[in-house]
């Protein structure tokens, strides 16, 4: 019986234990049920004065003390607006002390707290603690150097351009779409920086500069792209990421190195990118060059050649035409490329038939 009743007891006392956790689970899901609708009011009580403070009328003051969930609001719009309206809100957020409590924080021992540190720098377009934002490109943790990468493009000062460029190949590298990205975000500025990267930067850091300056159109970038084209002596890589860079910037200053890339390159890659820009470019000139690509062993360098010649008008077509006659590998593609021509024209003209 003593022995049953010790049962008794034990399960007694773990089922008033467990109503007791439920209690307290239930209890905790009210209390932020209750917070939730509480900020939530809040925010909608909000964002109306932020809007009245962006028409320009009187509403700062109340904004500078107003709780939290303001810095929410804010920063929630803040990638929605452009110019002044953008300023106003970044300088809202300097004067409730957001940007020096997340300066604080870039060296926080937590790992979260750097990286929303980060974040909350670039979305203020902060530019007074880019060193701290460097500083984070080495971090030991991958987030919060993505974090810090990003920061430093929405930040917006072009003196972090060659320290994210490093960044590829640092000890703790940050991925190429990131950096990438980056760059792009700080705009036109970032072009000098660029183009020295295209001389003497490390191969990854000339392919992603070559890209870039080709995503920008940078017509001043041309020759140090034709020249790094040229260079036998770089990776393929950053040879293709030339290439490409002057198919898209379309200057006719390009055509000839590029015709050279397709006739003397034993790289199919390259030869492959370069036949697609001088069918960007449409210079005439590229004509023999893409014939005379029209018989390599590689098919996608087969077909890169026969697109660009149909790029190229009439004269391209014409000579399509005449290898279509033909027989073997080159005059299969010349078809395939005609027939592609075909059926492109008769969508665009759904009436000429």
């Amino acid at each position: 019986m003593t022995q049953t009743g010790a049962v008794v007891v034990a399960s007694s006392v773990v089922t008033g234990l467990v109503v007791v956790l439920l209690l307290s689970v239930g209890a905790a899901h009210v209390a932020r049920r209750r917070r939730e609708q509480r900020n939530a009011a809040r925010r909608a009580a909000l964002v109306p004065l932020v809007y009245t403070l962006l028409d320009g009328e009187e509403a700062g003051a109340v904004l500078a003390g107003a709780p939290a969930v303001l810095d929410e609001v804010v920063l929630h719009l803040l990638p929605q607006l452009r110019g002044s309206d953008r300023k106003v809100l970044q300088d809202l957020l300097v004067t409730r002390g957001v940007v020096e409590r997340a300066a604080a924080d870039l060296t926080a021992r937590a790992a979260w707290r750097r990286g929303r540190a980060a974040m909350l720098l670039g979305s203020t377009a902060s530019t007074a603690h880019t060193a701290g934002l460097i500083t984070l490109l080495a971090d030991r943790s991958s987030q919060v150097r993505c974090a810090a990468a990003r920061a430093l493009g929405k930040a917006g000062d072009v003196a972090a351009a060659p320290h994210l460029l490093a960044a590829l190949t640092a000890e703790r590298t940050l991925p190429s779409g990131v950096v990438g990205m980056a760059l792009l975000d700080l705009g036109t500025a970032a072009l000098p920086a660029l183009r020295e990267a295209l001389t003497s930067g490390t191969a990854p850091a000339r392919a992603l500069a070559a890209s870039l300056l080709g995503l920008h159109g940078d017509l001043h970038g041309t020759p140090a792209l034709t020249l790094t084209l040229a260079d036998d002596g770089q990776p393929v890589d950053v040879r293709r990421a030339a290439a490409e860079a002057l198919g898209r910037i379309s200057s006719p200053r390009a055509t000839d190195p590029l015709c050279r890339a397709l006739t003397f390159s034993a790289e199919p890659v390259l030869r492959h990118a370069a036949a697609e820009a001088l069918g960007r470019i449409g210079d005439p000139a590229a004509a023999t060059a893409l014939v005379a690509g029209m018989a390599a062993d590689d098919p996608g360098v087969r077909a890169a050649c026969a697109d660009a010649l149909g790029a190229l008008g009439p004269d391209g077509r014409s000579r399509l035409t005449q290898l279509a006659d033909g027989e073997g590998p080159t005059a299969g593609t010349a078809r395939g490329a005609l027939d592609a021509l075909a059926v492109r024209s008769a969508r665009l003209h759904p009436m000429a038939g």
